[in-house]
């Protein structure tokens, strides 16, 4: 099992049921099932659409979806920016409630999935220390010197294109 899934509590399958009638419980929509989601996206994304009612949106707290979902807090923290970013869900600050509620938005907001990969990765990058800035600092100006230098000793049409007959 990942490192970030957590065993559920057996207390919360005491109030199971059947789903009642003959129809599917659940029908994901193709559009989702290609989009390239992992596992800990759409299992997040399933339980803010389960719990979103039309009015109210989803205003679980963090750690009542990671208790239910059986992940970590800080894990559902990360799919969350990551679902939000990508325009599958909206966050919305609640002026009533201490939780952010949580809103499905309609396809045409979503991000193309090709960019599920670069969002993840902004999110997972590590913020740099004040040392890592000034040594970044110090190689740009390194790099600006030697490209004023270059551009100062111009090269000329013949060395750039040198007649390859001579």
């Amino acid at each position: 099992m990942p490192k970030n899934v957590k065993a559920r509590n057996p207390k919360s399958n005491e109030n199971w049921k059947p789903h009642p009638g003959d129809k599917d419980a659940i029908f994901v929509s193709r559009a989702i099932d290609e989009y390239g989601l992992n596992l800990y996206e759409f299992r997040i994304l399933a339980h803010v659409s389960r719990r979103a009612g039309p009015k109210s949106g989803c205003f679980a707290s963090q750690k009542k979806m990671a208790e239910s979902c059986g992940m970590s807090q800080r894990m559902v923290l990360e799919v969350l920016r990551v679902l939000c970013e990508a325009g599958i869900l909206r966050k919305e600050k609640s002026p009533t409630r201490r939780t952010n509620t949580y809103r499905l938005n309609p396809g045409s907001k979503w991000k193309h999935p090709k960019e599920l990969d670069n969002i993840r990765q902004r999110r997972k990058s590590p913020k740099t220390s004040t040392s890592q800035q000034k040594d970044k600092q110090v190689s740009e100006s390194d790099s600006l010197e030697s490209q004023d230098k270059s551009e100062n000793n111009l090269l000329t049409e013949e060395e750039l294109f040198p007649d390859p007959w001579e």
